[in-house]
């Protein structure tokens, strides 16, 4: 007989689960996202070329934040608790960053 208190049913633990990998991967892109909003922002003016340096560093770390969103939700993904769309928006913040980086480099560097 089982006991109201007893473990919780699989979907509950589903749920925790897919609320506590939502909030992570939100979370952890939200301070990417801010980078890659800042690395798109025209640059124009003489401080363009003092900040080629940190510009660069920036872009870097982003792309490497990136990584490590993508990696986050990997596990997520696989055991089915998010879908495959969440890997979109990291990508997307990804390829902007290195598209930025690679092609459209600030100037003086």
């Amino acid at each position: 007989m089982p006991t109201p208190t007893g473990p919780r049913s699989a979907p509950d633990r589903f749920r925790v689960g897919t609320t506590l990998g939502a909030f992570l991967l939100v979370a952890m892109e939200a301070p990417l996202a801010f980078v890659t909003l800042v690395q798109l922002m025209p640059r124009e003016g003489p401080h363009e070329f003092d900040a080629a340096v940190e510009f660069a560093l920036l872009t870097k770390l982003g792309i490497g934040w990136a990584v490590l969103v993508v990696a986050l939700a990997l596990p997520f993904v696989r055991t089915r608790r998010l879908r495959p769309w969440w890997y979109a928006p990291p990508l997307a913040m990804l390829a902007a960053l290195a598209v930025r980086l690679l092609v459209f480099p600030p100037y003086g560097s």
